[in-house]
């Protein structure tokens, strides 16, 4: 009898099947007998709860872009 493997990676639902992000190392054609937890999560492109109301404002008013001189102009490459 072999070890438990606990292991903890995101996912998605696609197709009737669960995809991993990140596979697991077991060996290609690696036998396994899988229980599933799922939990849902909130898309990771969401701004969390309250994030503009916490930040907005709250960089230093006195913080001023000093002049960036210049463009240089250069030669073509080719």
């Amino acid at each position: 009898m072999t070890a438990l493997t606990e292991l903890e990676v995101d996912g998605r639902f696609e197709h009737g099947q669960v995809v991993l992000d990140k596979p697991p190392a077991f060996p290609e054609g690696a036998r396994l007998r899988i229980r599933v937890m799922a939990e849902p999560v909130k898309p990771r492109r969401e701004w969390p709860e309250g994030f503009f109301e916490r930040t907005a404002g709250q960089a230093d008013p006195s913080l001023e872009r000093p002049p960036q001189g210049e463009y240089e102009i250069r030669e073509p490459l080719a």
